[in-house]
């Protein structure tokens, strides 16, 4: 191949025993980068190649020196196919070589549904699907051993692993051969109309999520209401009403109402369906940078960036009718998009934009526009008041 008969591939993740907060900031010193750079190009990007050569000694020594530091790094033979990006928590990572993910899918650390696409394509694909893989291997099941450099070319990750030499300091890791972002580029989402959800199809989705959230909210106050009453009824013994006691309650309800609006969003928008019944309503899902599903966390992530979105008197929801891909501040910050149910990772764009429902339109006329409209009403009625009195004044 090309680039070496061996890979070291970073995998992104800290060896027990050690902690992030203190592998990466070394690890960048290591590599003479900037720690945001190491986290933003590589362990966001993990796994992936970050060495290829003939040397194998060298790609050893080099991963002895990642693990002494705390991260975890693997040494596979790439073969003569192309490397492959996988999906990983709505986001591509690698490029690695396809043995290393034949091997992880072989020893069941990834599901055979994992999503792939070779360096230099956009077409996605369930790696189950592919023509150029084996059928999973009926294995024994292997006793953990300790990793040996001298007889083996790819670590189980599972396996315990203790560097056996100190961290020899001064390696660059352009001369590490770093990875480009070309083909990373090339997979995310682009920009389209046919693509992105706009403003109001949005807004007429977080109306019918309001609606539903509120429902309930209402049956919980009802209910306090009615629990906060029996509180402050004069007592049977002549004493006062407890009204203590409605401290707890209201805190719960608050709790409660908290704790049930982000799992309604996180739960929902990380599911199959990938929206809320809103976003379901307006035909729209919740997808990574790539196209596909998020995981609970960044849908959580989401979730708690709405209040910076709200913060700001609402323009991060209005940025959602202002930026080239349709992102709210909160999309910005947890990088993920609210695109329309017809796109499909991997697949052509859709020719057409789908047309708002007459639902949306309607949803949207009662939510903004009735009220502008009384508003309006308001003032002119005030106006002409004030114009007869001053007219009845002159009089």
């Amino acid at each position: 191949m090309a680039g070496g008969s061996y890979a070291l591939v970073l995998t992104g993740d800290i060896l027990p025993a050690f902690t992030e907060d203190a592998v990466w900031p070394r690890l960048a010193a290591w590599f003479r980068l900037d720690e945001a750079k190491l986290r933003s190009q590589l362990v966001q990007r993990a796994p992936l190649t970050i060495k290829q050569g003939d040397d194998l000694g060298k790609l050893q020594t080099l991963a002895t020196g990642i693990a002494a530091i705390g991260a975890e790094a693997e040494i596979c033979a790439p073969d003569e196919r192309a490397d492959l990006f996988v999906v990983q928590s709505g986001g591509a990572r690698g490029p690695m070589p396809r043995v290393f993910v034949d091997d992880r899918v072989e020893r069941g650390l990834w599901p055979r549904t994992i999503q792939v696409a070779e360096v230099g394509s956009t077409a996605w694909h369930a790696y189950g699907e592919r023509d150029d893989i084996a059928p999973p291997p009926v294995r024994d099941e292997v006793p953990a051993q300790a990793f040996d450099a001298d007889t083996s070319i790819a670590r189980d990750t599972a396996r315990a692993y203790r560097p056996t030499a100190s961290i020899d300091t001064g390696h660059s890791l352009a001369a590490a051969a770093t990875p480009t972002t070309d083909e990373l580029g090339a997979l995310r989402l682009p920009p389209g109309r046919t693509i992105h959800a706009g403003f109001w199809r949005r807004c007429a989705a977080m109306a019918i999520d309001g609606l539903l959230i509120g429902i309930v909210a209402g049956a919980l106050q009802v209910g306090l209401a009615g629990a906060g009453f029996a509180a402050l009824m004069p007592r049977s013994d002549g004493g006062m009403p407890n009204v203590l006691a409605l401290m707890p309650m209201l805190m719960s309800v608050m709790l409660i109402a908290f704790v049930g609006q982000w799992l309604y969003f996180a739960m929902f928008e990380s599911s199959a369906g990938q929206a809320t019944p809103g976003k379901r309503a307006m035909a729209l899902k919740v997808v990574g940078e790539t196209g596909h599903r998020i995981g609970f966390g960044k849908a959580s992530a989401r979730y708690f960036a709405k209040i910076l979105s709200g913060m700001l008197f609402n323009i991060g929801y209005l940025m959602a009718g202002l930026t080239e891909r349709k992102q709210a501040l909160h999309d910005l910050v947890a990088n993920t998009f609210v695109v329309f149910r017809t796109v499909e990772p991997g697949s052509p764009p859709p020719a057409e934009r789908p047309p708002m429902p007459w639902y949306g339109w309607l949803i949207n006329l009662l939510m903004f526009g009735l009220p502008i409209a009384i508003a309006v009403v308001v003032i002119l009625l005030g106006g002409a008041q004030s114009g007869l009195l001053s007219q009845i004044s002159t009089n």
